[in-house]
């Protein structure tokens, strides 16, 4: 396994509380600076505004960056139903998404009902039945941490910490680690208020890039009338013999990640096909993150950046 996948999954797996992520940050700060970064940390929004503090790592010059790198690097909370992705199957998405409050209120009511009429108390079915319903709106801030991370978004973080370390000191770019990828990207959004020159650039955001045999590419509603970003991208991503590496710029897509917070945003993620529901991401499944996966993906990038960056050169 790649040695920083190996230690991310070895000391810091869940970093889901405030105190996972304090301890992921230093262990991700001291290793930046041992690479010859000077990252910063970036955060102190208000509860009201945010949902929490959310603090990023953030490394470079956004002011004067043509294109930025990110990644959220926070977990979630353990889902009820397998989490399932369909990046260019947006209403499959979307039904599956859906199938959570469907349970959610059937069980609630069927448990309700079930107690109630054993307990001859059918005045309290309805409050039960609230209650319950209740209960499972906190689940998503306070549920049991996922600990199955590794495809998301420890695959995200390694291959930007692989991007940092082929980079020579000259065509150092900008790169940002994101919190809050896993509450409604709020971390990417509190980045952009900090920096609002960021509704003008090209941001890159890896997720889920850890398992499949084609690396998608998704341009924002932005990026895809970004001629000169789409070509460069088609000029310094290969393929290899196992693996694709395929640009969407047609069709209907939805990929809920951190890119949708930037106006600019192009998000790459990894992807198996599955016959009746087209390119599917199971995040949960993954048990190592793909050598050749993170291979295509560091080299691309870092002609990417290298081509953006020719005054230092």
């Amino acid at each position: 396994m790649n040695e920083f996948a190996e230690r991310i999954e070895r000391d810091y797996p869940v970093r889901h509380k405030e105190k996972e992520k304090v301890n992921f940050r230093t262990w991700l700060v001291h290793t930046l600076k041992e690479l010859g970064y000077s990252p910063r940390l970036e955060g102190g929004a208000s509860a009201l505004t945010m949902g929490g503090n959310m603090t990023n790592v953030v490394v470079g010059d956004i002011e004067r960056a043509k294109i930025v790198l990110a990644a959220h690097y926070d977990t979630g909370v353990r889902e009820i139903l397998p989490p399932l992705l369909c990046p260019t199957r947006p209403a499959t998405f979307l039904l599956y998404q859906a199938l959570f409050p469907f349970l959610v209120i059937a069980v609630s009511f069927l448990v309700s009902f079930g107690v109630t009429f054993a307990l001859n108390l059918p005045n309290m079915t309805l409050p039960l039945f609230l209650l319950f319903l209740i209960v499972a709106l906190f689940y998503p801030k306070y549920g049991k941490s996922e600990r199955d991370n590794l495809n998301d978004n420890t695959s995200g973080v390694v291959a930007l910490l692989e991007v940092a370390k082929t980079l020579t000191p000259r065509y150092r770019g900008e790169v940002c680690f994101l919190d809050g990828g896993t509450q409604a990207s709020k971390g990417a959004k509190g980045l952009v208020r900090a920096h609002p020159e960021l509704k003008k650039k090209s941001v890159i955001v890896l997720d889920c890039v850890g398992e499949g045999d084609e690396l998608l590419i998704l341009p924002g509603r932005t990026s895809r009338w970004n001629d000169s970003l789409l070509d460069t991208i088609l000029e310094n991503f290969s393929n290899s013999e196992k693996k694709t590496c395929f640009l969407k710029t047609d069709g209907l897509v939805y990929y809920p990640s951190d890119n949708r917070a930037f106006a600019g945003g192009t998000a790459i993620c990894a992807c198996k096909t599955v016959k009746g529901f087209g390119r599917c991401i199971l995040p949960r499944r993954a048990k190592e993150i793909d050598e050749e996966n993170l291979s295509l993906l560091c080299d691309g990038l870092c002609k990417l950046v290298t081509y953006y960056r020719p005054q230092n050169a």
